[in-house]
């Protein structure tokens, strides 16, 4: 029977916020004694990109084809420790517990057609003149982002478009629409409420419905061979209505947009990024072109709270902790007891996933899916269902949110970590 490992974290999910402590073990059964040059734990947390593009050349005056493999990699977190030195590795059970303090700047766990944001735990055996025994176990991490923190959010967003039918001399009436959206953050689980008003002052035409759509948007960023970034959307939700907008008439228009589990919002420039966007299109006949424009909103992970449906409610939702200091409570992110996970079909990422070629097949984790926690009834989450508790295993109950510093959500500053200073991992291994 060959060996393995068991990765027990300090919740029943290993789902984690930046700003964090990663808390657990791993827990190494060998059925036999193995001589090593060492044992040793990963930490890494990574970004890669990857797409290809067909192109054509002339040469010799003949067109070819060939393909343009574009590539980027970046990383965010890279220790190794050694828990067990050169020698003979006996039989049994090892444990090696961890305690990994996840930086504030860590981008949120994406897998996507074209790129990955992925952290790793890795316990590896190297063994000598054979191949290593690798174990490895992904994670889920979240930037944290407090909605809170940015009170311009709080402001309605209003976006006014003017479009007229035709062109002089036969210009017609114009159509105003006018989309407002009462604030400009929202955390998954939430529903974004809007209120659209058209007037058609067309005396000669009349308007055939509308749609409005929250769309995601991810953007890419290559590096080799050369500099380049694409984007991939998709529609997370959508509203219509097919009912006319009569000429020389106005109208209101006003519905709801509901957030599924979706990673928040990039708050820093990496080779990965994703944003959102509402978009409103207004349905003007087969003989005209649609009117198209878009509202930019902010996906956070913990929810302003003047946008809660009860704010009686909002200490439901907002965790506090014994070791919370006053006033702090509101830089936590929401703790994952108190959240669902997503559906499947909202966790397969909308069709193709990111295979990592660079890794040995038989050390993939690609099949990985990020879980993002989200609000139900807003302000009152439920709670997903508890593992089954395994005797003797103390790890298996949920502990609360570690406190975080106090600027958790504040604006990331652009530009290297290195003068950061270095966090320090403990790791402790009981044979």
């Amino acid at each position: 029977m060959p060996s393995n490992c068991i990765f027990e974290f300090d919740r029943p999910e290993p789902i984690y916020y930046s700003g964090e402590t990663i808390n657990g073990r791993a827990i190494l059964t060998t059925t036999s004694e193995k001589s090593v040059n060492e044992v040793y734990i990963l930490f890494e947390g990574e970004a890669k990109v990857r797409w290809d593009e067909r192109k054509t050349r002339s040469r010799n005056g003949k067109t070819e084809y060939y393909t343009e493999h574009f590539r980027g990699k970046q990383t965010y977190l890279n220790t190794r420790t050694n828990v067990f030195g050169s020698g003979n590795l006996p039989a049994g059970t090892h444990t090696y517990t961890f305690c990994i303090p996840l930086p504030l700047e860590c981008p949120s766990s994406v897998a996507v057609q074209y790129g990955k944001i992925c952290y790793e735990i890795t316990v590896v055996i190297d063994r000598q003149w054979r191949f290593n025994n690798i174990f490895k176990q992904p994670l889920t991490v979240l930037q944290t982002y407090n909605l809170n923190m940015s009170p311009q959010l709080l402001m309605p967003l209003v976006r006014e478009d003017i479009k007229h039918f035709c062109c002089w001399p036969c210009r017609s009436g114009p159509v105003l629409s006018t989309l407002t959206i009462p604030f400009g953050g929202y955390a998954p689980g939430q529903k974004i409420r809007f209120s659209l008003e058209i007037d058609n002052q067309s005396s000669g035409y009349d308007l055939d419905g509308i749609e409005v759509q929250l769309k995601q948007t991810y953007r890419f960023q290559a590096q080799t061979p050369h500099h380049k970034t694409r984007e991939m959307e998709h529609i997370l939700n959508q509203f219509g209505q097919e009912e006319r907008v009569l000429r020389l008439s106005k109208k209101i228009i006003e519905g709801t947009l509901a957030i599924p589990a979706v990673p928040p919002s990039s708050r820093s420039n990496g080779i990965i990024s994703v944003s959102y966007q509402v978009i409103l299109s207004i349905n003007t006949g087969s003989c005209h072109v649609d009117s198209d424009f878009e509202v930019p909103i902010v996906i956070g992970t913990i929810p302003l709270i003047q946008s809660a449906e009860n704010p009686a409610h909002v200490s439901e939702w907002i965790p506090q902790t014994p070791d919370t200091p006053a006033g702090a409570a509101a830089d936590l992110p929401p703790s994952y007891d108190k959240c669902k996970p997503p559906t499947f079909e909202e966790a397969t990422n909308f069709g193709e996933r990111f295979i990592d070629i660079d890794v040995d097949e038989h050390n993939r984790t690609d099949d990985f899916i990020p879980r993002y926690p989200m609000y139900t009834n807003f302000a009152l989450p439920s709670a997903p269902p508890l593992l089954t508790e395994e005797p003797g295993s103390s790890l298996q109950q949920p502990v609360p949110v570690l406190s975080l510093p106090h600027d958790a959500s504040a604006p990331l500053i652009e530009g290297s970590s290195i003068d950061r200073p270095s966090p320090s991992y403990g790791w402790n291994s009981n044979s």
